[in-house]
């Protein structure tokens, strides 16, 4: 198989050249190897790209949020082929890049419950995977994983929408599914913009009484 995409390579979706592929012929191994971890400013309670988050010294919600990196157009094409796409196989690719990091994140805090963010009953049906939890169960066995949460109704896509907008699209739109009271819960998700979605499952979240609350992000 690898002799035969050697003789017809690839070409990758970001930088254009031809590669050999193995697992995925989407992504060249060097625009793969450009995703590494960078220190990225936000505040740790809400993921606001403001340190000191005055908003947070009033009210603290996230007990601690971990986001790997900043947002640039390597991830966003990988997370865009994978979530609306469809491939997905590249949960694999994502999981390989962000393993390490989210392992020791989980490992440090104690987190003995790690849930997503939910796709309403449609979307879910239309795309047949939910490409979080698919990249969370290449890295964590299967009893740390749960859909703790549920999307009640279908809502418009938050990248089209204004900060406003996005705050009225999501609201009431999560609801908590599982008995979580005195766990260690860690909520995932992929690319973070004004940080609503984040906000809306921390509330869900919250009303079950759990011990502590953590966010995880691949990018901001």
């Amino acid at each position: 198989m690898k002799l035969l995409n050697g003789i017809f390579p690839a070409q990758c979706v970001i930088c254009e050249d031809l590669f050999v592929f193995e697992d995925q012929n989407l992504f060249c191994c060097s625009c793969l190897s450009a995703v590494k971890k960078e220190k990225v400013y936000y505040c740790r309670s809400c993921g606001n790209k403001i340190e000191n988050c005055q908003r947070c010294l009033r009210k603290r919600f996230f007990d601690d949020i971990r986001i790997f990196k900043n947002n640039d157009r390597q991830i966003t094409e990988i997370l865009y082929y994978m979530k609306i796409k469809g491939f997905k196989n590249l949960s694999s690719t994502v999981s390989g890049i962000i393993k390490d990091d989210i392992k020791n994140f989980v490992k440090e805090n104690k987190i003995n419950l790690i849930t997503y963010i939910p796709l309403d009953r449609k979307t879910l049906k239309e795309r047949g995977f939910n490409h979080l939890e698919e990249i969370l169960r290449e890295i964590f066995p299967s009893f740390l994983i749960q859909d703790a949460v549920e999307k009640t109704r279908k809502t418009k896509l938050q990248m089209e929408l204004s900060r406003k907008e996005r705050l009225k699209n999501l609201k009431g739109a999560f609801r908590l599914k599982r008995d979580i009271k005195g766990k260690r819960v860690l909520i995932f998700d992929d690319i973070m913009t004004t940080g609503s979605t984040m906000l809306e499952i921390y509330k869900a979240i919250k009303k079950g009484k759990p011990e502590k609350v953590y966010g995880y992000l691949i990018a901001r």
